[in-house]
């Protein structure tokens, strides 16, 4: 067998390989790992990456061969490379990087001469980049290009297919309403965080919140307002979280917040502030129910381990908290 048949059968291999191994998995991460690591078999390069892009912008997903550096690396939309393949949609096959415009893509500290960079295409819409490099000039042929080109393809395939589950799996654990993490998330992380807490002996503290008055507000405005008034406190609690909490609606008008590696004090003032937002906010409706003539919420908060170290302990004592945050006129925090 020539050495060009021994290519082509390689690639016809791992295209197959490919699309059999991708082709029955559902989640995005598994997907692109599988990939980079079986592109960086066939072919004869120094790293493979994939770069995932969405509205919020672009994302490293997977990479091979590459090191530390490259995690180092804040990609965005306005570099070069990634800038042009967007507008375009046209891959790019470079074999001397430096005598190329986007030589000034290549991450400072990186050794790469030669490149292509094959558009990830889902509904028209480039949603990735596949990107192969070496240290080589022209260390790539146009049959390398041929097999980028239908794993690409491929890729988009498995891309949409793992990002329709994606969308399943968040409207699973996302409560519709409020755009908070539901029940069945709560249940789930807080057993996660707990167990993590105890791992690597942390503080963790829960939220338990309830909107005041609330049976009044939707007895008086009926139901539609009621939730509008659901939601707009979901939205803001979400924008006024830490990167570390996690919110979610516990049932009815009652939220929870799971605080990872924060001790009592610092949940308080966390709580003070999310308090006084809602206090402080501006609702409809709300200066017809009484006595206090605006929407508030009462806040119960409990730390692991130093107020209970078991999960339900851990849900009771915040809701006792809670519980005399309300009897004690509401619009309260209690620790």
């Amino acid at each position: 067998m020539s050495d060009k048949e021994s290519i082509d059968l390689k690639i016809l291999k791992a295209i197959f390989g490919i699309a059999s191994s991708t082709g029955s998995e559902l989640e995005l991460k598994k997907v692109c790992d599988l990939i980079v690591e079986k592109v960086f078999k066939v072919i004869n390069c120094n790293g493979c990456a994939i770069i995932l892009i969405d509205e919020e912008g672009v994302k490293l997903q997977s990479e091979i061969g590459f090191g530390k550096n490259i995690k180092e690396v804040e990609f965005t939309k306005e570099m070069p490379l990634i800038k042009y393949i967007l507008s375009t949609k046209n891959k790019l096959f470079i074999g001397n990087i430096e005598n190329s415009y986007f030589k000034y893509s290549i991450p400072k500290g990186e050794q790469t001469t030669s490149m292509i960079c094959i558009p990830i295409i889902v509904r028209d819409e480039v949603k990735g980049i596949i990107y192969i490099d070496s240290r080589k000039t022209n260390a790539f042929s146009s049959k390398h290009e041929y097999f980028l080109n239908i794993l690409a393809h491929e890729i988009s395939i498995a891309i949409e297919r793992a990002l329709n589950y994606e969308e399943i799996k968040r409207l699973t654990v996302v409560d519709e309403l409020t755009g908070v993490f539901n029940r069945r998330k709560f249940d789930m992380d807080l057993r996660d965080a707990v167990n993590e807490a105890i791992r690597y002996v942390k503080s963790l503290s829960l939220l338990m919140i309830d909107i005041d008055h609330f049976k009044k507000y939707n007895d008086f405005h009926g139901h539609q307002m009621g939730d509008m008034i659901l939601s707009k406190i979901g939205k803001v609690f979400i924008e006024n979280k830490r990167t570390t909490d996690r919110i979610y609606r516990y049932g009815g008008e009652e939220f929870s917040v799971i605080c990872r590696e924060t001790n009592k004090e610092s949940a308080r003032v966390f709580a003070e502030r999310l308090r006084e937002v809602v206090s402080n906010g501006k609702f409809e409706g709300e200066g017809k129910i009484k006595p206090n003539g605006n929407i508030t919420i009462s806040i119960g908060v409990a730390n692991f381990p130093f107020d209970a170290t078991k999960i339900n302990h851990l849900i009771k004592y915040a809701d006792d908290a809670l519980y005399r945050a309300k009897a004690g006129g509401r619009n309260k925090v209690i620790v």
